[in-house]
């Protein structure tokens, strides 16, 4: 019996937050950008850019090849989006007070937690079907093969992604129900879990000797469908290069061939199921640290066991008689404001709550980064010179992501918006101020970057950072002011982060230290971006406060 109660409690779980999600915008949102998503994973031919090669060849774009494009892009980047996307269901019931409902029920933390996994679970299925259904339509539209196979188009998508879609949204209930990884540091810490695993997948499964891939059991299933496909063209040519590569600018296609599929058989299939189990072990896992909303036991975190019993003083013998005051208003000086006062208070709540491990990690950074040169770095870290000069740059810029991430949410958060408004003119008199107070974090807290640049004399290198310092916190106050949550710049900024100040992607390169970006004029786009951006938060504020 109790374990039917179980049974129904979970599912009611899973059922309540599911309708929850699925019935908002973002929602609808996040469908519609699955659809294009879709629609730019099967470029024509001339798009300047392609989906999944190897060498100088592409597969037809049949339902053989166009399964395993979209396998290889929902196991390979999907759990990451969507990783930040089903990010919230345990913080939105501490948020609403639902979680203080649900702690007065009979509901164990496993079944809590394996409701929420279900629930994320079945989130990124629903976006899943929509990219199989739009790998048939593009197909269709593409034209090559008119003829659609539904077991060469469906098992490649859903055996590839399913299991690693599951792993993310297990890993999202453990994150969030883990004090340490709760805050936007969790978000980065995945960010570089993501990494660091299709680092050593990619890098486990090439061959030394011959420079081919071993088909194998990792957890993308990447590596047995493209060993297949280097044999069929080895096999036509034996000194074909067989490189491959997912998303690719250089060589233009020179031929194209009829891939033969993947056959999925039994063995790899129950392999397959076995990181679905992996992916349960990981979500009922997140009851150990779980605190079932517990006011206590956090309460015991932040002030220790001993809780002090606060006495009101002893009301005096003397009772004074009640006297009429006049209030009179604001003289002029106090209702026109004061700027460097109000940044000062802004920088003093940013910076609140920051560790002294926080601070001397970007002073350490920063150190790094102007004054120990890459050879000593090589010596003493053991990484190569170019890793030195590209990483440490692109780090600086990650390191204040907790500080920029609370600006313009942070009146919602604590619920603070009716004494922080209830001001003459907020958001011409706060607004500007907090977005200040991020620059002067930018400026503090990459003082590394922009000095070494500025005693090389790289003046348009400068110019792209100080335009970076003001397009960051702009994007960070634009985001929070409309969605009233850190967690969509968070999730935003890793992404733009990861694409542009460390891969170098010049269009999305903020920081400006390309070569590629500086001449395409970037510097430029993102301070018309940031203009453009604090515009926005303005209007939105004033959406909100009237005045």
């Amino acid at each position: 019996m109790n374990g039917v109660r179980t049974v129904r409690a979970v599912f009611h779980l899973t059922r309540a937050d599911l309708l929850e999600r699925t019935r908002r915008y973002s929602f609808l949102i996040v469908l519609v950008s699955a659809v294009f998503a879709g629609f730019l994973a099967v470029p024509p031919e001339g798009a300047g850019y392609r989906v999944l090669q190897i060498g100088t060849q592409r597969g037809v774009y049949d339902s053989a090849w166009i399964g395993l494009m979209f396998g290889l892009i929902a196991a390979l980047h999907l759990p990451l989006a969507g990783f930040y996307l089903v990010k919230n269901a345990v913080e939105r019931d501490r948020q609403t007070g639902v979680g203080e409902i649900i702690a007065t029920t009979p509901i164990r933390k496993p079944a809590y937690v394996l409701g929420k996994w279900l629930s994320n679970v079945a989130v990124l299925v629903l976006i899943l079907a929509v990219m199989t259904a739009m790998a048939a339509v593009m197909q269709l539209v593409r034209s090559e093969e008119m003829t659609i196979r539904l077991g060469a188009l469906v098992p490649t998508i859903w055996l590839m992604a399913l299991p690693v879609l599951a792993i993310a949204a297990a890993l999202a209930v453990l994150f969030e129900c883990t004090p340490v990884l709760r805050s936007g540091w969790g978000n980065v810490i995945f960010l570089f879990l993501w990494l660091f695993s299709l680092a050593a997948v990619l890098g486990g499964s090439i061959d030394e000797q011959t420079g081919l891939l071993r088909p194998g059991a990792d957890l993308y299933s990447f590596s047995a469908p493209m060993a297949s496909m280097q044999e069929q063209v080895l096999a036509a040519d034996p000194e074909a290069d067989v490189s491959s590569a997912l998303i690719h600018t250089g060589r233009e296609i020179e031929s194209t061939f009829v891939w033969d599929r993947f056959h999925w058989k039994a063995g790899i299939v129950l392999e397959r199921l076995r990181w679905l189990g992996l992916a349960l072990l990981l979500a009922l896992a997140a009851a150990i640290p779980f605190d079932r909303f517990d006011p206590a036991r956090r309460q015991q975190r932040s002030e220790g066991t001993d809780l002090k019993v606060r006495q009101e003083p002893a009301p005096t013998a003397a009772v004074r008689a009640a006297t009429v005051t006049k209030l009179t208003p604001l003289p002029v000086s106090a209702r026109r404001g004061r700027f460097l006062v109000l940044l000062l208070a802004e920088l003093k709540l940013m910076l609140k709550g920051r560790s002294r491990l926080w601070t001397l990690g970007a002073i350490a950074l920063n150190l790094a980064c102007l004054l120990l040169p890459s050879a000593m770095l090589q010596r003493y870290l053991m990484l190569p010179s170019a890793v030195v000069e590209s990483y440490l740059p692109a780090a600086v810029w990650l390191w204040p992501l907790v500080v920029w991430a609370q600006m313009g949410a942070r009146e919602r958060r604590y619920n603070t918006g009716q004494m922080v408004f209830s001001v003459p003119r907020p958001a011409l008199r706060q607004l500007p101020a907090t977005w200040f107070a991020g620059v002067v974090v930018a400026v503090v807290a990459t003082s590394g970057a922009w000095l070494r640049l500025a005693l090389a004399g790289e003046l348009v290198g400068l110019l792209g950072w100080f335009a970076g310092a003001l397009f960051v916190p702009a994007l960070a106050l634009a985001l929070g002011v409309w969605t009233g949550s850190s967690r969509v710049f968070e999730a935003g900024y890793l992404f733009l982060w990861y694409l542009g100040a460390l891969e170098g992607v010049p269009a999305l390169d903020f920081t400006g230290a390309s070569a590629a970006s500086q001449a395409m004029g970037m510097p430029l786009v993102y301070l018309a971006l940031s203009a453009g951006l604090v515009t926005l938060a303005l209007i939105g504020r004033w959406r909100r406060t009237g005045v």
